[in-house]
């Protein structure tokens, strides 16, 4: 029954890291709501049942401790908590901050049952220590204690074994899946980015799997790489344990260059050096032998399937008809020099193991380094030299990230003790911004934690993150290299908005932090204390009563964003349903998800544009109140003003905007032509202070929509002057001559 548990258990976390990483890594709140209150009601009935069960074995001495998680696991609710406090101090997006409140719940739900599931029996064997701690147990008593905890540590290896094959199976598919759509394999959203910009690919396309953005892949590759190397290294002992590890380290490799993310690139090399700290000689011996291998077989890999996603790139190469098709995805000598190689490597690998194994260790000590110079030297040599090139310039993407920061500093210090709450950068970016660039996500992931939370709220980040990684440092410290990945390279990109990444990140750490049983993990865990003579166990008496709140507490706060889960998918699906229909029916629907999630400003201006005028102005305003500087709904009120003709809110709510959003070109354009448009009316309806006030506006925003171009645009953003503005701010300057002259 346990092994039983045990596997479906492991099957779960399987599905759910393949799922997340197929909706698109969980990026969009929208596809993540009704996975959040999935995995805390999973996590809630598996702690009902765990209680259950400590019920029914009340008394027996086989009886386990309830669900032994780290506190720390439990911590992670502390910043969900800092976003349900962001509400109270005026946060830039109501909606934001509850989004980031329901994920940190959901992360924390999936580390506590991770932790019940996989490491119950190793995280608590007080019992076990009181029993032998006894001086006066008999030696019978003795033996039936060392039996057991010799029983529960195998239980526990085995529950690490199947938690360690959930994440090599559910790697596998994320990066096979992102093979298969670089070989055109499989048909999926923006897989493969394509580019004709030397800036931001060397060969013209990138892969982006699953995540659509090649450097979160690119980090996801990276740390999988080096799992793979740990596992073939120090952790698998059977052969085909081996097999199944070594067969991951090819296409890792393949899928990290394929991605051409230089920062993915640079922090798994540096952290593999990290590692070379923390193996011993003989561990370092095989980490540098199987790594030059890896090296090669990754370059042979590339070489054969570079060509296979740039094509269909919408220009037609040398000897084809102009508007012929072309082809797409990977031919049939590609596929099988892909398959090929990917086979064979582990078979390579387990003759190198072998070797290793067998052969002269001071030998091979000696040969190691000059091995996986001969690799790295092998897989240079297959590489095209435009890739080698790509670290050797064009870094003005780095450049548009120095903007960025620069940008936002300035935001920091408006709000630095508690920052604005979630999604602070997205909504308040575009009215700091030195420069036009595209920018919706700042490109750090402390720094977005800043915005949102201030210094509090990193120092809580801080403190929950060491206090994870303090397990790991004391169980299996090898396992801080694929975590470090992860979290090194979100120093520099926006990888921490993906769900999918706070899942996998948790899921090594649960893993690596499980490594040996007889400690409890970060010093205790929560149902677990202290053991005393006979084997009873006795918490400490603070311990005793504060424990109680600090569950229910939890529960409470986990309970509460389930709920909440539930009403925002209800939301999702009613505006689904409210995109195939229409009339009435539609509009009923757009009031449903209304009422489900009164914060979604995209569904308010999609009923509002439905609505008669008056009932429109409601609707628009009542949003402010949970995005008071939502540039959308600021520029729907100004348009609502100029066609009931207010002139002063049209011309207050336009600015406004504007203000916010200032290097909006299309929103500039079509300022400065409303507002002449309305001058002209405002004139034809012999409303002539109202039509000077119409014009002064015009030519006022297209002045200062002129000044803005002096800024070079970054990053691919242009800002010009258009045509249409332009003639529309001459409209409005003769009108205002004209009635000048009139003395109106």
């Amino acid at each position: 029954m346990e092994k039983l548990r045990t596997g479906l258990a492991a099957l779960a976390v399987t599905v759910l890291l393949a799922v997340t990483a197929y909706r698109y890594g969980m990026f969009f709140d929208t596809e993540f709501y009704r996975w959040e209150w999935i995995i805390i009601a999973v996590c809630g009935c598996s702690m009902a049942a765990s209680a259950a069960a400590r019920m029914m074995m009340r008394g027996k001495e086989e009886s386990r401790p309830f669900w032994p998680v780290p506190k720390s696991a439990y911590a992670l609710l502390a910043i969900a908590t800092l976003y349900v406090l962001a509400l109270t101090h005026h946060p830039a997006s109501y909606l934001g901050s509850i989004e980031q409140a329901m994920r940190w719940s959901a992360y924390s739900a999936f580390a506590i049952a991770l932790y019940g599931w996989f490491g119950g029996a190793g995280v608590g064997n007080s019992a076990d220590a009181g029993v032998s701690a006894t001086a006066t147990a008999t030696a019978t008593v003795n033996s039936i204690a060392r039996t057991r905890s010799s029983a529960r540590k195998r239980a526990k290896k085995e529950r690490r074994v199947w938690l360690g094959a959930a994440l090599q199976v559910s790697g596998a598919i994320v990066l096979w899946g992102a093979l298969a759509g670089w070989m055109g394999w499989i048909a999926f959203p923006d897989i493969v980015m394509t580019t004709d910009d030397v800036r931001l690919s060397a060969v013209g396309a990138r892969l982006s799997g699953f995540m659509q953005y090649p450097n979160a892949l690119g980090a996801i590759a990276g740390a999988y790489l080096l799992f793979y190397f740990i596992l073939v290294t120090t952790r698998v002992r059977s052969v085909f344990s081996f097999l199944a590890a070594a067969a991951g380290m090819v296409p890792a490799v393949l899928v990290l260059l394929l991605t051409e993310s230089r920062g993915a690139w640079l922090v798994t090399a540096a952290v593999w050096l990290g590692g070379l700290l923390l193996l011993r000689k003989q561990e370092r011996v095989a980490w540098l032998f199987y790594s030059g291998l890896a090296l090669i077989g990754g370059g042979a890999a590339y070489r054969a399937v570079v060509n296979a996603g740039t094509r269909g790139l919408g220009v037609a190469s040398e000897g084809e008809a102009a508007g012929s098709a072309l082809p797409s995805g990977a031919n049939a000598m590609e596929s099988v020099l892909l398959l090929l190689i990917c086979m064979a490597a582990p078979a390579v690998f387990l003759a190198l193991r072998q070797l290793l194994l067998k052969g002269n260790a001071k030998l091979l000590g000696r040969l190691a380094w000059g091995g996986w110079l001969a690799g790295l030297a092998g897989m240079v040599v297959l590489l095209p030299a435009v890739l080698q090139g790509r670290l050797s310039g064009r870094f003005q993407t780095a450049g548009a990230r120095g903007m960025f920061y620069q940008d936002a500093w300035q935001l920091f210090k408006e709000a630095p003790l508690l920052g604005r709450g979630g999604d602070a950068w997205r909504m308040l970016f575009t009215q700091v911004q030195s420069a036009p660039y595209v920018g919706n996500e700042v490109h750090s992931g402390y720094i977005e934690i800043a915005l949102d939370l201030g210094i509090v709220g990193l120092l809580v980040f801080a403190f929950v993150g060491l206090a994870l990684m303090r397990g790991v440092w004391r169980r299996d410290r090898i396992g801080l290299l694929p975590i470090g990945v992860l979290l090194l390279h979100a120093v520099v990109d926006f990888d921490m908005s993906y769900g999918y990444y706070w899942l996998l990140l948790l899921g090594w750490i649960v893993y690596f932090s499980c490594a040996r049983s007889g400690v409890p993990a970060q010093g205790g865990a929560i149902g677990e204390g202290r053991a005393v003579a006979g084997g009873s166990i006795t918490p400490p008496l603070w311990l005793r009563r504060l424990r109680p709140a600090m569950l229910a507490a939890a529960v409470a706060g986990l309970a509460a964003a389930a709920v909440l889960g539930v009403r925002l998918d209800r939301a999702v699906q009613y505006r689904e349903a409210a995109a195939a229909a229409s009339g009435t029916a539609q509009a009923a629907a757009l009031r449903a998800a209304l009422e489900s999630n009164p914060y979604w400003t995209r569904i308010r201006l999609e009923l509002a544009a439905l609505a008669p005028p008056p009932e429109r102005a409601v609707l628009l305003a009542a949003g402010l109140r949970y995005e008071p500087q939502s540039v959308p709904l600021l520029w729907a009120l100004g348009q609502l003003a100029a066609e009931r003709s207010d002139v002063r809110g049209a011309a207050h709510d336009l600015r406004l905007a504007l203000r916010y959003d200032r290097y909006d070109r299309d929103k500039q354009t079509e300022a400065v032509v409303t507002m002449a448009q309305l001058a002209e009316g405002m004139r034809a309806a012999a409303r002539l202070e109202d039509a000077r006030l119409a014009a002064e506006t015009a030519v006022a925003i297209f002045e200062d929509y002129e000044a803005q171009k002096r800024y070079p645009g970054v990053n691919g953003r242009k800002f010009a002057v258009t045509k249409e503005a332009l003639a529309a701010a001459d409209q409005s300057r003769q009108l205002l001559q004209q009635l000048s002259q009139t003395g109106k």
